[in-house]
């Protein structure tokens, strides 16, 4: 059962996965260091003994596909899991970034 949680307004930048292991595609999208991390998430990751900021990101496919690697997206997105998996961010793929940033 996925976990309840809210959705809130998070940074992510995108990444190049050292190793694919699975995924389909190399790059990601993965939560940015120095921002305020919302309770019921930190609480949800101390619990599981994971640090938020190693998760990825569920999302429209074009956020890693059609910009480069480091551009950082403001999003609506909210913990979750899969039953028999891990933790993961996910965002709508219908909603748009509050705001993008690319990388200089």
């Amino acid at each position: 059962m996925a976990l309840e949680q809210s959705y809130h307004r998070l940074w992510f930048e995108s990444f190049r996965l050292l190793y694919q292991s699975g995924h389909t595609d190399p790059v990601q999208l993965q939560l940015m260091t120095g921002q305020k991390i919302p309770d019921e998430i930190a609480k949800e990751c101390k619990r599981r003994d994971v640090d938020p900021h190693d998760l990825l990101t569920e999302c429209k496919k074009n956020f890693i596909r059609e910009y480069p690697v480091g551009t950082k997206f403001h999003l609506k997105a909210k913990l979750t899991d899969r039953e028999n998996g891990g933790m993961f961010f996910y965002s709508y793929f219908g909603w748009k970034p509050y705001e993008i940033i690319f990388p200089e």
